[in-house]
């Protein structure tokens, strides 16, 4: 069942929300907040759980903070459009792996969100710390919040437990935090860091869920490490390098 009309509608509110926000300058920011609220509390009466309520609940104020770095009107409007989409496949797969734990389907859609809502926050997170001079502390903070918190979520929805859901979690943290206090020194834009972090943080999880599931081989070792560098090579040598001051 790929259809739900209350997940739909709070979809639809959901780009509502981020349209009025990039559209009218006298749009209250407190009233923003309400509004996520409101809809965040309607995920969570559909989701039904706490775990499967986190990765909507990170993607609405991610995909806020990016969509006030798109500066193409168009662009807004496609972002709009995009993440409104990921947001319905979050909630429509927690609510279906609520009913079915075991639901494939949900958690490849779930998988998905996750990646989609990272970038959010990778992309954000940068451009802002480019754009505000935040302290790369602050930067470092920001991705090993948000990583922990999906990682957490997405290894219980894989059926991971708790304790080693925790540990996988502080692995993954761990390694993106250092990840991003090397990147600080690039000279690259936001995108081109957020490209290469996400791409950083899904090899890991890749790794980590193919060895708990105990399918990993020296063969898939080997896979994930070539495609990692031959991706980050790529999208270095396609990348516009900035000056460093």
């Amino acid at each position: 069942m790929f259809l739900r009309f209350s997940i739909l509608f709070l979809s639809i509110l959901f780009s509502l929300n981020l349209w009025i926000a990039a559209n009218y300058e006298n749009y209250s920011t407190w009233i923003g907040v309400v509004f996520s609220l409101l809809i965040i509390l309607g995920v969570k009466l559909i989701v039904g759980r706490w775990k499967y309520l986190i990765l909507p609940a990170i993607l609405v104020p991610g995909s806020v903070f990016l969509l006030f770095l798109i500066d193409s009107y168009s662009e807004q409007r496609l972002f709009a459009v995009f993440v409104s989409v990921v947001f319905y496949f979050a909630v429509l797969a927690g609510w279906r792996i609520n009913q079915y734990e075991k639901d494939q389907t949900a958690k490849a859609m779930y998988n998905l969100a996750t990646i989609a809502t990272l970038f959010c926050w990778f992309a954000a997170a940068y451009g802002w710390y480019l754009n505000i001079a935040l302290p790369i502390w602050g930067l470092i903070i920001v991705f090993s919040v948000i990583s922990f918190l999906t990682a957490f979520a997405s290894f219980f929805v894989n059926q991971i437990n708790n304790e080693k859901s925790l540990i996988y979690s502080v692995f993954l943290t761990l390694l993106i935090a250092q990840t991003v206090w090397i990147q600080s020194f690039w000279p690259f834009g936001y995108l081109t860091i957020a490209v290469i972090t996400l791409i950083i943080y899904c090899v890991g999880w890749e790794l980590i869920l193919l060895f708990f599931l105990r399918k990993i081989t020296i063969r898939s070792v080997i896979f994930e490490v070539l495609f990692l560098i031959g991706s980050v090579v790529l999208i270095l040598l396609s990348a516009r390098w900035y000056p460093v001051t």
